[in-house]
């Protein structure tokens, strides 16, 4: 490997030669006497010796010398003029004097090579009797072979070389076989020579890995995170027990919360209230291709955290580090985990506050989490109503200035979003930019104006589809439909309804028949109302249980939003004669709040079975108001029918006063999904004989056909 130094020497020589020749160019007025002739012989030369100098091939020392010589006729005169060309000149030529010397001292001396049973005698080299070898150690040194190829071939075969007694063979051409053996009268007996022995091989050292970038003066305190006073304290105290580590010693905090609440500026600001530095690191920046290279990064990372001392050193989704080892199937993240257990601990005791982050606790590995590993546990929960309220303020006067700020529908808001985000409430100034960009609103953020911006930042309304009906072309007893039509406007007007002491109902039952619209009524209450609608079913839940965990996370982070439980006799069956009485359990304390009652999330049941319900689903707080929902009379029915068959026939099909009339009779007392399955088979039938006898009416038979399909007699 060539020294560090040798790209700039090389450098350095061309910078000299280069020198030397624009002093020839300035001195050829003074030789212009002597003709071009010797101009160009002048240059030449110069150029040829200064090529040979430091031509790397050793074979052609003489001409180094020579050259040497040659430079001197060129270069001198520059020398001893003494002017500004004069030190490159002298610098060019002490560096030949230099190289030729180096080059001088370092000529190889010949070696005696022996491969295998053979021996390679240079011809300078010839072995005189009278010089004996003393000894096996001069001997091992004669017979060293030249280079570590030939020690590696000759280790592989390790036959002892006998030491003959030494005679002056012929030049040789090729491979000499070893002399045979004369025993001079003067000579001791030599001793046996053993064979070379394998020399050590240097290990290449260690890689070192700087992790100084990833040291920084933190930006923020405490004062800079509003409210959260409980988290602060929390973590203040961790920090203080583990500086002072009063009796045994306690080390690792571990904060775990749900994305986007700010753990790493909790970290960044426990660094910044005690005023030492912020060691903060990824995954990202300890991963690598090579094997084995992330578990040496993460052993740097910790001796960087302890030659600094007294910091705090911030793991960032340390569930990438610590993965549990039952489920690893690679044996580096196995190593990895190991490496940061065994690191964390011999942390403790030391004056560097080891800080980790995840949003997956339950993804890390059991020994990882335990107590002497991270003592203190902090749950970094979503910004409580004086967070929120500071996250607004600022999200809105950074987007679209302090004029844009409406107190009261700041205030209405954050107690609104209790339980979102901090990072989605910081978006939020974005989003209404974009509006306002867009001609969505002008002047000052209105309540109605913060929850469309809030939807649209959400990106989903829920499982609603496009075909959805409006409340009033659903088919219900007038009560029912006065009653879904008042609870879309409440919706609506949420916040006004609250400012005068009223409130949404918590829950909502839909019982009648089968057929009768009760899911197509909820579709259309969140459609009417701007609320995201999910959906699920009684035997979902049976089948899976946390699938009714899954459907509640996403309504609380969607909110306002209606959760639909479709066939909920199933599920919230009368618990004395059900199998199912602790996910119908799990339902009824979701609603009531264990755990914190979400605002915005209304529950709506459907059933057929209103009298399988238990009663403790059907009290105040629950499923505290009922829709009942019955099959039409024959005047609605009538309604019904023509006003379905106008919009699917328009001027394609002929249709008379009687059809019309028989499918009203054979469709009353029947729920609307009969009916408009009837309706179905009617025009399949009719389109059927269209295709093949060109038709264009729609007959009795056809009427009769659909009935006949869809009800059993």
């Amino acid at each position: 490997m060539k020294p560090r130094y040798a790209r700039p020497l090389q450098g350095i020589r061309l910078l000299a030669i280069l020198a030397s020749l624009a002093g020839l160019f300035t001195q050829l007025p003074g030789v212009a006497h002597a003709g071009a002739l010797q101009q160009a012989t002048l240059l030449g030369s110069t150029v040829a010796a200064a090529a040979l100098i430091w031509l790397p091939n050793p074979r052609v020392r003489g001409w180094n010398w020579t050259a040497f010589l040659v430079l001197w006729l060129g270069a001198g005169p520059l020398v001893w003029e003494w002017s500004f060309f004069s030190i490159p000149a002298a610098l060019l030529l002490a560096d030949a004097s230099r190289r030729l010397w180096r080059l001088h001292r370092s000529a190889a001396v010949p070696r005696i090579e022996i491969v295998g049973t053979q021996v390679w005698i240079p011809v300078v080299m010839k072995i005189r009797p009278s010089v004996p070898m003393a000894d096996a150690a001069d001997a091992s040194a004669l017979y060293a072979p030249a280079n570590p190829v030939e020690h590696s071939a000759l280790a592989e075969r390790p036959e002892p070389v006998t030491p003959k007694t030494p005679v002056t063979p012929a030049a040789p051409t090729g491979p000499v076989p070893r002399p045979a053996p004369a025993a001079p009268p003067a000579a001791p007996p030599a001793k046996p020579v053993a064979a070379p022995t394998a020399q050590p091989v240097a290990q290449p050292a260690s890689p070192v890995y700087d992790f100084s970038d990833n040291v920084s003066q933190p930006r923020y305190t405490f004062a800079d995170v509003v409210g959260m006073r409980s988290t602060k304290k929390r973590l203040w105290g961790a920090a203080q027990d583990i500086i002072e580590a009063q009796g045994k010693p306690r080390n690792g905090i571990l904060l775990f919360g749900e994305p986007g609440n700010g753990k790493t500026l909790f970290a960044e600001a426990l660094a910044g209230q005690l005023g030492i530095p912020f060691l903060s690191i990824a995954y990202g920046d300890a991963a690598s291709k090579w094997i084995n290279e992330t578990p040496q990064k993460v052993k740097a990372v910790f001796a960087a955290a302890r030659k600094i001392g007294t910091c705090v050193l911030f793991i960032d989704e340390i569930d990438s580090f610590i993965k549990s080892r039952g489920d690893l199937t690679y044996a580096m993240d196995r190593d990895l985990t190991n490496v940061m257990l065994t690191e964390i601990v011999a942390l403790r005791g030391s004056r560097v506050i080891l800080v980790a982050a995840t949003n997956w606790l339950d993804a890390l590995d059991a020994a990882g989490k335990r107590d002497g590993r991270f003592d203190f546990k902090i749950e970094i929960p979503a910004p409580d109503l004086k967070a929120r309220l500071a996250l607004l303020y600022r999200a809105i006067v950074d987007e679209l200035g302090v004029e844009a700020i409406d107190r009261s529908a700041l205030q209405a808001l954050a107690g609104r979003w209790e339980g979102f985000s901090a990072a989605r409430l910081s978006a939020l100034g974005g989003q209404l930019r974009e509006m306002r960009r867009d001609g969505l609103f002008a002047g000052p953020v209105t309540f109605e104006v913060g929850m469309r911006a809030m939807r649209l930042l959400q990106g989903r309304r829920g499982q609603l589809p496009e075909n959805v009906k409006a409340i009033e072309e659903i088919i219900l007893p007038d009560a029912s439909r006065d009653l879904l039509s008042d609870l879309a406007f409440k919706m609506e007007q949420l916040e006004d309804l609250e400012q005068l002491g009223a409130s949404l109902p918590r829950g909502l039952i839909f019982t009648g028949p089968p057929g009768t619209g009760k899911t197509q009524a909820a579709m259309a209450l969140a459609k009417a109302s701007g609320w995201a609608f999910l959906k699920l079913t009684g035997a979902q839940i049976i089948a899976d249980p946390s699938a009714w965990d899954k459907l509640y996370r996403e309504a609380c982070d969607i909110r306002p939003a209606i959760v639909f439980i479709d066939e909920a006799d199933g599920i919230l069956q009368d618990r004395r004669v059900t199998n199912y009485g602790m996910l119908t359990e799990k339902i009824l304390t979701t609603m009531d709040g264990a755990g914190g009652r979400m605002r915005d999330v209304m529950f709506i049941a459907a059933t057929n079975y209103y009298e399988r319900i238990d009663s403790a689903a059907l009290r105040g707080g629950r499923f505290e108001e009922k829709v009942v929902f019955d099959v039409p009379g024959p005047e609605a029915m009538a309604d019904y029918v023509y006003t379905a068959l106008d919009k699917k026939l328009g001027d394609r099909w002929q249709v008379s006063s009687e059809v019309v009339n028989l499918l009203t009779e054979r469709v009353t007392g029947r729920s609307i999904a009969d009916a408009d399955a009837v309706i179905e088979k009617t025009l399949a039938a009719a389109a059927l004989r269209r295709i093949r006898d060109r038709t264009t009416d729609i007959r009795v038979a056809d009427v009769e056909a659909g009935v006949r399909a869809v009800v059993v007699a």
